[in-house]
């Protein structure tokens, strides 16, 4: 099934056409990735003394990345290798992008 796109324009005026939705398998990757550097000690969990400490940050940079990846559809009309383009622009374009994604991974709801 194709997903729904939405078009973009970045700040220089770069058209990048991203997905509306992760899938569920995508956002279960995204969330391994993170999981994968959480350290718990089962005996202080079995007490209920669970502290999450020394968690290296550099897997953000990881979900980012992946995440650009499942929903980065094209960049300009080219759809090979979309994200590598993306890297290649100014850092301002990059950031214009990921914000987006971003809004897609995690949507703002009013109300409650």
């Amino acid at each position: 099934m194709e997903r729904e796109t939405k078009e973009f324009i970045t700040p220089a005026g770069n058209k990048v056409v991203l997905r509306t939705y992760l899938t569920g398998k995508e956002s279960n990757e995204l969330k391994a990735i993170m999981y994968a550097d959480l350290k718990i000690n089962a005996s202080d969990a079995a007490e209920g003394k669970v502290a999450l400490a020394d968690i290296p940050a550099a897997f953000m940079i990881a979900q980012e990345s992946k995440a650009l990846g499942f929903l980065m559809v094209s960049i300009n009309g080219e759809t090979n290798a979309p994200v590598a383009k993306l890297e290649e622009l100014p850092e301002s374009e990059y950031n214009a992008v990921l914000a987006e994604v971003q809004k897609i991974r995690v949507p703002f709801k009013q109300g409650k």
